[in-house]
């Protein structure tokens, strides 16, 4: 019998991350609707466990489907939730501060974004990112969008970190006009 991934999530069905591995399969094949039935019950099961970086992972998901479906108002929800339930997480910080970004809303896109700079920080010094700083870098870049002033601190700032990166030397140009 072929394993379709159904058969694992069922006999997983109470760990809310196999859902959402499930649930991020049907998003890449554009089954926005199916994914996000699946990440519904996997947010019941992280609820139900009190397991709030599930529940964080799983809003931001949820977040990212209702993006893709051009649904910006329930996907600035989603990651809100995102965000709430696990504040001191770099990755629903940076969706968070994007979506308010897109939103053209510069202020509390600003606001998140450097709390996501922070946080982002803290954990590459912890290692936790030692081999991926994406959310340091990422952040940084989209900071530098939000305003000219944040653009120059920020990118010199990734720049100390990351000196030789060519995404940080390229938008610092435009930003600082050196």
């Amino acid at each position: 019998m072929r394993n379709n991934g159904k058969m694992r999530a069922m006999r997983n069905k109470a760990d809310p991350l196999v859902l959402l591995l499930e649930g991020q399969k049907l998003v890449t094949q554009g089954k926005f609707t199916q994914a996000l039935a699946w990440l519904q019950k996997g947010l019941s099961i992280a609820k139900g466990a009190r397991n709030k970086r599930a529940q964080s992972l799983i809003h931001s998901e949820m977040g990212l489907c209702y993006h893709e479906k051009g649904n910006r108002k329930e996907a600035l929800k989603e990651f809100a939730r995102a965000y709430h339930a696990w504040p001191d997480s770099s990755s629903s910080l940076l969706t968070l501060g994007t979506a308010y970004l897109d939103q053209g809303d510069l202020e509390k896109a600003g606001k998140y974004l450097t709390q996501a700079l922070a946080v982002a920080e803290k954990e590459y010094g912890r290692g936790m990112y030692a081999k991926d700083p994406s959310n340091l870098l990422n952040t940084c870049l989209l900071l530098s969008k939000a305003s000219r002033e944040l653009a120059t601190k920020t990118l010199q700032f990734g720049l100390k970190k990351f000196p030789n990166h060519p995404l940080l030397k390229k938008e610092l140009h435009p930003a600082t006009g050196r």
